[in-house]
């Protein structure tokens, strides 16, 4: 699951590559074919730009979930004591409702 961060990240991105192809949209107006070529160039961009940050996404999600692995597997009582503690804690919060 992606932070809210990440999430974040991920729309600003989206945004930024939307205006870049308004923006080509508008010089295509006037160029006809080259126009046409340059939203091309735009929109690959824009999908290199968008595959770029998933890529860095998706690797610090599995750094995560290995350094995650890597400390239950090294600190097996504690790392069940936070987890019985954070059942208790949301349990309470779940059940205030």
């Amino acid at each position: 699951m992606l932070s809210s961060a990440t999430k974040a990240a991920a729309n600003v991105t989206k945004s930024l590559a939307e205006n870049d192809l308004r923006n080509a949209v508008r010089d295509a107006k006037g160029n006809g074919q080259d126009g046409l070529q340059n939203v091309s160039d735009y929109a690959l961009d824009a999908g290199q730009k968008v595959r770029s940050f998933v890529d860095k996404a998706v690797d610090r999600t599995r750094d995560a979930s290995d350094k995650l692995t890597t400390e239950i597997k090294s600190e097996p009582i504690r790392s069940s004591a936070i987890a019985l503690g954070a059942g208790f804690v949301l349990g309470a919060l779940l059940a205030r409702r």
